[in-house]
């Protein structure tokens, strides 16, 4: 077992039918890690561990990227808000990640303008707000996108003319990141996946496997066919997130790690709210850091920050949470009179935030801790997600210990290098993703001509190198050209694609994360969930009865995502 392989065998289809042939195999061989829990911590850590050439299973009780990491603010940044804190360590790491996720993922990780206004010398002189852009940009080594400008109250305006007026200084605007976090997850699992992992979400731990006073195991449940199995492995890895401190309780600990905090975000028409850049909200008594971010067509919201002790599996937006963000967005944009029916979709998430010491109201950290503990169990909590490739390696590097101790030898960590799997044939030219070689550039224009230029665009920032695969489905088949709903870019070959190499079990899978439907139009979503459930039925399996299912169990989610409606 372990030991570096040269050369790993084609990888099998990254499907729910691989899927279902190893959750019937997990107790015929070991592994040499396992790593608990599916969310961009977790998957980085099964990639940098398969591409060491260890043998890795990552185990995940509900879809890749379910928690956390498909409802962020779907930022990659340096953290600007940290200076204040004079936490320049922390910046430095973020924005040296930032440059290294662009060239690992170019088509997922997107520069974008920030403005950041300041009113009446608030939250602070705009001189001094300049003045940290350019430590920010010096801890980049001047490698952003592009160095801030400081903008006069007339130019600011011009820049973005629904901002209110009374009072406004000035603005500084500069560059940081956008992602779509569940991609970025899902890309990560695949490139695991790829490297030799199992990669089995829907696959529940229940309990650790303990010999001698060590965790050499994990007890897991298939939460689809209903398998209990024992899956032996040299070292476990508790990578759970917010559910950090649920997963060490089933060894009995009863002490908190982590302290979490919900994060809402709304969904907003961009006519509605029509800004051009990703405006920081700065008006009123503000303690967080709120954004209004274009996203296509639409601007999303966000984000609140408060403790939550309630249900961690169901966390949803409160009407006092939509209220609070809307309140303001009506602030910091006067005449656009924001209101609960304008609001498209919501999503919800928590951040694992590491608990302070002296009791609840001590702060929280949004550094990261790695413990190995006396039974052997390694659990990794806290952090972001900018840094989590970073984190993952460091997380290696404590495994490795622990295997070269046991005599198994480990390499070193590939991951800086080694492109996402849409990253590769894919590049920036400008302003514009384009794909390399001498054919790309004569098939981009085709597709643009066939299906639009914000479906052209949307392949592309989907799929990244990718993206033919799903286009040529469209090209074979017109009905699979046709868009799932109007005003969105997704394709019903996306479907077919999502089934077959993207590991969707369920309709949530696709409907929420493999596209983002669900949380840029719930109403949508829920219109064309029948006919994407009688899509995928043949490419999974599911008889008339679970679709009904299937159904069921996504109308229920979207219940809980509008309930802030009634």
């Amino acid at each position: 077992m372990s030991g570096a392989r040269l050369q790993a065998p084609p990888s099998p289809p990254f499907s729910a039918a691989t899927r279902a042939e190893r959750v019937a195999a997990l107790d015929q061989e070991p592994f040499d890690v396992c790593v608990i829990g599916g969310g961009i911590t977790g998957a980085g850590i099964a990639r940098d561990a398969a591409m060491r050439g260890l043998r890795t299973i990552l185990l995940e009780r509900d879809d890749i990227a379910s928690g956390t990491s498909s409802a962020s603010s779907k930022l990659v940044h340096g953290g600007l808000r940290y200076l204040q804190q004079r936490r320049l360590g922390l910046i430095f790491e973020s924005v040296s990640e930032r440059r290294r996720l662009r060239m690992l993922a170019p088509h997922l990780v997107r520069p974008v303008p920030f403005l950041f206004p300041v009113y009446e010398r608030r939250p602070r002189p705009l001189w001094v707000v300049g003045a940290g852009l350019w430590i920010y940009e010096a801890l980049a080594l001047f490698r952003s996108y592009g160095l801030h400008q400081t903008l006069g109250s007339a130019a600011t305006l011009d820049a973005e003319p629904a901002l209110a007026a009374d009072g406004l200084d000035g603005a500084v605007r500069y560059w940081d990141c956008t992602t779509d976090d569940a991609r970025l997850t899902l890309e990560t699992a695949r490139s695991a996946h790829d490297a030799g992992a199992w990669v089995l979400p829907w696959t529940e731990v229940t309990g650790f496997a303990v010999h001698r006073r060590q965790v050499r195991g994990v007890e897991v449940l298939d939460r689809v066919g209903g398998r209990a199995a024992t899956v032996a492995a040299r070292v476990v890895v508790n990578a759970t997130g917010p559910w950090t401190d649920r997963t060490l309780g089933l060894r009995g600990d009863r002490k908190r790690l982590l302290r979490p905090t919900k994060g809402v975000h709304v969904v907003l028409p961009r006519s509605r709210l029509p800004v051009n850049n990703t405006v920081v909200l700065t008006r009123g008594a503000v303690e967080r850091t709120v954004f209004a971010m274009p996203w296509d067509g639409q601007v999303v919201v966000g984000t609140t920050d408060s403790d939550y002790s309630g249900d961690f599996d169901h966390v949803a937006a409160t009407a006092a949470d939509v209220e609070d963000l809307l309140g303001l967005v009506n602030v910091c944009f006067p005449d656009a009179a924001i209101g609960p029916d304008d609001v498209r979709a919501t999503w919800a998430g928590l951040r694992p935030l590491i608990a302070g010491e002296g009791g609840p109201n001590a702060a929280v950290s949004r550094e990261h801790i790695i413990r190995r503990d006396d039974d052997g169990l390694i659990t990794v909590a806290g952090g972001k997600l900018t840094t989590y490739r970073k984190m993952a390696a460091e997380v290696m590097d404590t495994v490795a210990d622990a295997l070269r101790s046991g005599g198994v030898h480990v390499g070193g960590c590939p991951t800086a290098d080694v492109p996402l799997p849409g990253g590769v044939g894919i590049a920036w030219r400008g302003d514009h993703l384009t794909t390399l070689g001498p054919d790309g550039p004569e098939a981009e224009r085709e597709l643009a001509e066939r299906l639009g230029d914000d479906v052209a665009d949307h392949l592309h920032q989907t799929y990244g190198g990718r993206w033919l695969d799903v286009a040529r489905r469209a090209a074979e088949d017109p009905a699979l050209g046709e868009r799932l709903v109007p005003g969105l870019p997704y394709l019903w070959a996306e479907v077919d694609h999502a089934a077959d190499t993207e590991l969707v079990v369920t309709l949530r899978d696709f409907l929420r994360r493999r596209t983002q439907l669900e949380i840029r139009d719930v109403d949508q979503a829920l219109a064309v969930a029948p006919a994407v459930a009688e899509r995928l039925a043949p490419r999974l399996g599911w008889d008339l009865a679970d679709q009904h299912d299937q159904l069921a169990d996504f109308r229920a989610w979207a219940r809980e995502s509008t309930a802030w409606r009634d």
